[in-house]
Protein backbone atom coordinates (compact mmCIF):
# COMPACT_ATOMS: atom_id res chain seq x y z
CA UNK A 1 0.00 0.00 0.00
CA UNK A 2 1.32 3.44 -0.87
CA UNK A 3 0.43 6.35 1.40
CA UNK A 4 0.56 9.77 -0.20
CA UNK A 5 0.35 13.03 1.72
CA UNK A 6 -2.31 15.33 0.25
CA UNK A 7 -1.38 19.02 0.02
CA UNK A 8 -2.33 21.63 1.10
CA UNK A 9 -4.10 19.77 3.86
CA UNK A 10 -2.58 20.04 7.32
CA UNK A 11 -2.66 17.28 9.88
CA UNK A 12 -2.55 18.45 13.48
CA UNK A 13 0.72 17.13 14.92
CA UNK A 14 3.46 18.44 17.17
CA UNK A 15 5.60 19.52 14.19
CA UNK A 16 5.34 23.29 14.84
CA UNK A 17 6.88 22.85 18.29
CA UNK A 18 10.07 21.53 16.68
CA UNK A 19 10.65 24.47 14.32
CA UNK A 20 13.40 26.75 15.62
CA UNK A 21 13.14 29.60 13.09
CA UNK A 22 10.66 32.03 14.70
CA UNK A 23 8.98 33.36 11.53
CA UNK A 24 8.58 29.91 10.04
CA UNK A 25 7.23 28.55 13.34
CA UNK A 26 4.64 31.35 13.50
CA UNK A 27 3.53 30.82 9.89
CA UNK A 28 3.26 27.07 10.27
CA UNK A 29 1.52 27.57 13.62
CA UNK A 30 -1.20 29.64 11.94
CA UNK A 31 -1.83 26.81 9.48
CA UNK A 32 -1.86 24.20 12.23
CA UNK A 33 -4.29 26.26 14.31
CA UNK A 34 -6.81 25.65 11.51
CA UNK A 35 -6.04 21.94 11.10
CA UNK A 36 -9.16 19.81 11.03
CA UNK A 37 -7.48 16.43 10.53
CA UNK A 38 -5.61 14.86 13.43
CA UNK A 39 -2.86 12.27 13.40
CA UNK A 40 -5.35 9.93 15.09
CA UNK A 41 -7.75 10.43 12.15
CA UNK A 42 -5.03 9.36 9.71
CA UNK A 43 -4.02 6.39 11.87
CA UNK A 44 -7.64 5.25 12.10
CA UNK A 45 -8.03 5.29 8.31
CA UNK A 46 -4.76 3.41 7.82
CA UNK A 47 -5.81 0.79 10.38
CA UNK A 48 -9.15 0.43 8.60
CA UNK A 49 -7.46 -0.08 5.23
CA UNK A 50 -5.04 -2.63 6.65
CA UNK A 51 -7.86 -4.57 8.29
CA UNK A 52 -9.64 -5.21 4.98
CA UNK A 53 -9.46 -8.71 3.51
CA UNK A 54 -6.42 -9.35 1.30
CA UNK A 55 -8.73 -10.06 -1.62
CA UNK A 56 -9.62 -6.35 -1.73
CA UNK A 57 -7.30 -3.96 -3.52
CA UNK A 58 -7.31 -0.47 -2.09
CA UNK A 59 -5.49 1.59 -4.66
CA UNK A 60 -5.85 5.04 -3.16
CA UNK A 61 -7.20 6.79 -0.09
CA UNK A 62 -7.75 10.52 -0.17
CA UNK A 63 -8.17 12.29 3.15
CA UNK A 64 -9.37 15.85 3.19
CA UNK A 65 -11.08 17.97 5.83
CA UNK A 66 -14.81 18.03 5.11
CA UNK A 67 -14.72 21.84 4.76
CA UNK A 68 -11.78 21.85 2.30
CA UNK A 69 -12.55 21.76 -1.39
Amino acid sequence: MRVTLIEPGVVATELPTHITHAETREGVGRLYDQAEVTADDVAEVIAFALSRPRRLAINEILLRPAGQF
